[in-house]
């Protein structure tokens, strides 16, 4: 989604069109989903708060100041939804859970090479769902932002408060440990 087509769609909030919600919904719902996940741990909680967020995002929509980066906007204030909501539940965070991020991941076929390419895509979301239980909350935070949310790292450390080296450190860490990981599916 552009600059461009953010601020329609937030204008049209602000003046009672529910209608830009939708786009801005399906262009985001992954990316807000997957930055409340790191902070909660727990997938019911991250599917709560992403609806909230976006029942949220109609209260909030006048506050956006046009020209700013609004997938940083976007970003924080979902992040500071999770952190919010775990300081009010007052709980530790959970584990990752290898039931995420399963959907849209395979696609069926009845031929042979379609089943081959499916059992293919399965492995290799297995392989990842496993590769990506490898990184501490920190770095999946930052590899969350810079690979679904394409954040620039110093728009990262921005959000997250940490310095731009620790946050380049937390990226080469996670990228070095997911290719680890992965290396015996290409290799295989």
């Amino acid at each position: 989604m552009t600059d461009t087509e953010f601020q329609l769609a937030m204008d049209g909030l602000v003046n009672g069109n529910k209608l830009g919600l939708k786009s801005i919904y399906d262009a985001y719902v992954k990316l807000i989903y997957a930055v409340i996940y790191d902070v909660v741990k727990r997938k019911e909680d991250a599917e709560d708060i992403t609806s909230e967020f976006f029942i949220k995002l109609i209260r909030v929509a006048s506050t956006f100041k046009k020209g700013s980066p609004h997938k940083t906007w976007l970003v924080t204030i979902a992040r500071n939804m999770a952190i919010d909501f775990i300081r009010k539940n007052n709980r530790e965070v959970l584990e990752f859970d290898n039931e995420d991020n399963k959907e849209g991941i395979i696609e069926s076929s009845s031929d042979k090479a379609g089943v081959s390419r499916v059992e293919e895509q399965a492995v290799l979301a297995e392989d990842m769902r496993q590769a990506m239980k490898t990184l501490s909350p920190k770095e999946k935070e930052v590899v969350d932002l810079k690979l679904l949310g394409q954040f620039k790292f110093k728009e990262i450390s921005q959000m997250t408060g940490q310095p731009m080296g620790t946050v380049t450190w937390l990226y080469n860490q996670g990228i070095s440990k997911l290719r680890r990981c992965l290396s015996s599916y290409e290799n295989g």
